[in-house]
This record gives structure tokens, sequence and C-alpha cells, in this order.
């Protein structure tokens, strides 16, 4: 019976989750430039409140945007990392 719990318990540490959603788009053609910005959460606490679609514009050099995805990973609601991708020129 101990096993059993100690494999139930093994397998829910190694869950985690991640998804990406396109949120923008524009008709300025799609570049060769990428830019990111990202915030990272232990149990809700950290983050960066400069994560959002001009910080990433600005850290891949980027002026015409293209379209924006938004990446999320979380490990069992304990992490979470949030990435705003910036693609264009």
């Amino acid at each position: 019976m101990k096993f059993a719990a100690v494999a139930v318990v093994a397998a829910a540490m190694c869950v985690s989750c991640s998804s990406t959603r396109p949120i923008a788009a524009t008709s300025n053609p799609v570049g060769n430039k990428c830019g990111e910005a990202t915030s990272k959460t232990i149990l809700g606490f950290g983050g960066n409140s400069n994560m959002g679609i001009n910080a990433a514009a600005k850290n891949g050099g980027i002026t015409k945007i293209s379209h924006v995805d938004y990446y999320t990973y979380s490990f069992l609601g304990l992490y979470t990392k949030k990435t705003i991708r910036v693609y264009g020129e």
C-alpha cells in the first residue's frame, strides 16, 4: 500500500502543462526577428511587471510587429513561467 501511495505522489510531481496561443496579428510582413519578455513566479510570488508586447518588441529590436504569441508553462501551479513572443522586423 505504501508503494502505491509513493507512486501516486511521484506521478503527481511529474505533472506539468504548457500551451502556446496566438494573441495578435497585423498586416505587416513576417520578419526574421523574435523578441521575448518573460515572467516567472513561485507559489504566486515574484514575477516581472515589465512583461508585455512593448518589452518583448524592444528586447528583439522589433519596430514592425507581424504577430504575437503567448506561452505558458506551469508545474503543479507551484512554478509558472509566462512568455510573450513578438515576431517582426
